[in-house]
């Protein structure tokens, strides 16, 4: 495979890996990913109402507010990789799900998110990159990716690298599926993720984005058994 070494100190350089940006923008990566609750943002996710998970199983993408650049949903077939429990069951394999298919011919895909639609800007943002298979060069099945994240002015926040991803096979298994994410408090209008390497054959899953939940502050809570006696008062007195 052609060293990725250039092009990571190229990233460094132009702010595409976390390190750039660590003050304002946090970056993650994390394996295995089987199915939703593998997410870091999975506990967010819990009765918020401003959190979307994109599975594709409807063979679409269709949460509010998100829109991609370029690809579209595949399903079923030797060579499908959708995230492992999206067809039921986590048996390794993810050939009879749904996933967001680059189309054999885009090397970078976006996705970017709707303030106008959604009311907001997600601040947590993730997806997960689950194959890869002709490469310009050999070995097939392995490849680089970057995921970068920007601002709502479109400014770029940063990035995060993984080197010679993949598991050299184009056969639907799932144990080099990876979660990216990204998290900003000023929000994310979009992210984007790339075969370094110039695969145009890759897929990727569970596009999943939205707020974290505000917690109530303390002093509320300190707050409310006063508030609850003053209404006790009140109907007393009536």
């Amino acid at each position: 495979m052609k060293s990725t070494t250039a092009l990571a100190t190229a990233l460094l350089a132009t702010g595409m890996v976390a390190q750039a940006h660590a003050a304002t923008a946090t970056f993650i990566t994390s394996a295995p990913y089987k199915q939703f609750s593998d997410s870091p943002f999975a506990s967010l996710a819990a009765g918020n109402p401003n959190f979307f998970l994109e599975n594709f199983e409807d063979g679409a993408l269709n949460t509010p507010g998100a829109s991609a650049s370029g690809g579209f949903a595949v399903f079923g077939g030797p060579s499908i990789d959708s995230v492992d429990g999206d067809d039921g069951a986590v048996d390794g394999s993810g050939s009879t799900g749904h996933s967001w298919y680059t189309g054999g011919a885009l090397t970078s895909i976006s996705f970017s998110f709707s303030a106008a639609t959604l009311g907001y800007l997600p601040t947590h943002v993730g997806i997960v990159w689950t194959d890869v298979g002709l490469m310009p060069f050999p070995p097939q099945g392995v490849d680089s990716v970057a995921v970068r994240a920007f601002d709502a002015n479109g400014a770029s926040l940063g990035g995060i690298l993984f080197d010679d991803l993949g598991d050299g096979q184009v056969n639907g298994g799932t144990a080099e599926d990876r979660f990216f994410g990204a998290v900003f408090d000023g929000g994310i209008s979009r992210i984007t993720i790339t075969s370094l390497n110039g695969s145009g054959d890759w897929e990727v899953d569970h596009l999943q984005y939205g707020l974290a939940p505000v917690p109530v502050p303390g002093a509320a809570w300190m707050l409310a058994p006063a508030l609850a006696g003053l209404v006790s008062l009140r109907r007393k007195r009536t």
